[in-house]
């Protein structure tokens, strides 16, 4: 039996050679989606690696700062313990020393009294020329010298934080950095 070709229309032939043509384009379009999704994968899974490795470093960056940060709050706390034992002996030898002799007259102790930051501004009123009462207020020698020493320790407490501060921001942890 011999096959006749010219039985089956041109149309035909036509319409088996856009199958054909579409499913190449078809199994490449594949296959190219293929090759793009393992390309897809790599780069996702280098940027998992990238971000476990940021995350693995920042997290020793913090434990570093953490541990450096604990080991500055120490040696502040040793300071302004040292600046605690200090004041006492400090305080100690003014009482011994001073005898509670008037100081300052109560126009002074009122004057250094008055603050800027609580009380708009006003002239002082000038002393009178009256003697002082004996109930008025004043400061004692041991008075004025109670309150160097407090802010010296209260200047010296402060100036020990800042530095506390900036050697954290500097990247040492002792204070002969």
């Amino acid at each position: 039996m011999k096959l006749d070709f010219n039985l089956i229309p041109d149309w035909a032939y036509a319409l088996l050679a856009v199958l054909l043509i579409t499913l190449a384009f078809g199994a490449g379009w594949t296959a190219n989606g293929w090759r793009k999704d393992a390309q897809i994968a790599e780069i996702n899974h280098g940027h998992a690696k990238a971000k476990a490795r940021a995350a693995e470093e920042n997290a020793a960056s913090l434990a570093a700062a953490n541990l450096r940060g604990d080991n500055i709050a120490l040696q502040l706390a040793g300071w302004e313990n040292t600046l605690t034992v200090f004041a006492q002996e400090k305080t100690h030898e003014i009482e011994r020393l001073t005898v509670g002799r008037r100081c300052l007259d109560s126009a002074a102790v009122r004057v250094l009294n008055q603050s800027v930051s609580h009380q708009p501004a006003r002239p002082i009123p000038e002393a009178t020329s009256e003697p002082v009462r004996t109930d008025a207020a004043f400061a004692t020698d041991t008075d004025v010298g109670s309150w160097i020493a407090n802010a010296q320790r209260s200047y010296d407490t402060c100036r020990g934080r800042i530095d506390a501060i900036a050697r954290f921001y500097s990247g040492g942890t002792s204070a002969s950095e």
